[in-house]
């Protein structure tokens, strides 16, 4: 804790090559109505200016900046554990490093955490913005999905929800730091946010926050964005071939989850797995999927989209 009894607050942000757009990052932390603690950065072998903005940066805030340089390039996920296992304030804060925060940002989220003990992890909408920062009239929730349905289904704890979609953004999280522990390591292959989430949800409460905090730009030069977080899920030529792909790939996933967790795994996960795994398993003879299909129908509608999804088990080759 800090002099003042509050928690301290760190800021995590990741670079590599971001120069374009890192000065108006930075400088919106800066504007914080609740300053961070510190901020630490991880870069991971930036060849732009990325590095001399944030030197520039750290000579004028008014709270440390912590930079560390990787030896070698480790990749976004790996690059922002890195980050996190540095932080030393109770309270930990995700940034990227193409966004912009509203002056809100860590001041809403520490008061959700505050006034509510039994949350971990926090998680707000944000603004969407194109590459000039320009407003694109649309939210991080609306892409996603995250509707109304699905914030009661998270807040009654139904966590199946965290297995079927990705709707949590890192960019706009907070956790509290007892969490670092019982979520690290990242397994290879995973985007961090999405493993932060579906481990967290494992040990506490999360808790979605209405109002967008920050702005996320869309560009053609990101890292890592809800685009592509999908897209690696859906390899394939023709869509019977991306779509086994997908459940494939979910069910590996989910069994790695389930295995890092081990006795903390959550019957969602668990149900989920198995379901998954029914799904990956089906006989590549259509008339020989009809009588499990039919039989799993009450599984389609908790863990998949109900007849849209068995219809397409059905229908596409193997």
């Amino acid at each position: 804790m800090s002099l003042s009894g509050k928690s301290r607050i760190s800021v995590a942000i990741c670079t590599y090559n971001g120069e374009r757009f890192l000065a108006a990052q930075l400088e919106s932390i800066a504007q914080q109505t609740r300053l961070p603690d510190e901020l630490v950065v991880c870069d991971d072998g930036s060849t732009d200016q990325t590095l001399s903005i944030i030197r520039s940066f750290a000579a004028s805030a008014s709270f440390p900046v912590r930079i560390f340089e990787n030896e070698r390039n480790l990749g976004f996920a790996a690059n922002f554990e890195a980050a996190i296992r540095r932080c030393a304030g109770e309270l930990i804060a995700l940034s990227d490093q193409d966004d912009v925060w509203y002056p809100n940002r860590l001041e809403r989220s520490e008061q959700e955490l505050a006034a509510h003990p039994q949350t971990g992890l926090v998680f707000s909408d944000g603004d969407l913005i194109d590459e000039h920062g320009r407003l694109l009239g649309e939210t991080l929730w609306q892409r996603l999905g995250f509707d109304a349905k699905r914030k009661r289904a998270l807040l009654a704890g139904q966590f199946v929800i965290l297995a079927k979609h990705r709707f949590i953004t890192g960019a706009t999280m907070m956790f509290r730091a007892g969490l670092r522990d019982r979520t690290l390591p990242v397994v290879a292959g995973w985007i961090h946010d999405e493993w932060l989430v579906m481990t967290a949800a494992a040990f506490a409460d999360l808790r979605p926050i209405e109002q967008p905090l920050i702005r996320y730009r869309l560009h053609g030069t990101q890292q890592v964005g809800f685009a592509n977080k999908l897209e690696k899920r859906a390899e394939g030529a023709t869509p019977a071939q991306r779509h086994w792909h997908r459940v494939a790939e979910s069910a590996r996933e989910l069994q790695q989850l389930c295995n890092a967790l081990g006795q903390a795994a959550l019957p969602a996960y668990l149900q989920h797995l198995q379901f998954l795994q029914f799904r990956a398993n089906l006989p590549s003879r259509r008339l020989a999927r009809l009588a499990p299909i039919l039989t799993h129908y009450p599984q389609y509608r908790i863990h998949a989209s109900g007849l849209a999804s068995m219809a397409k088990d059905l229908a596409l080759a193997r």
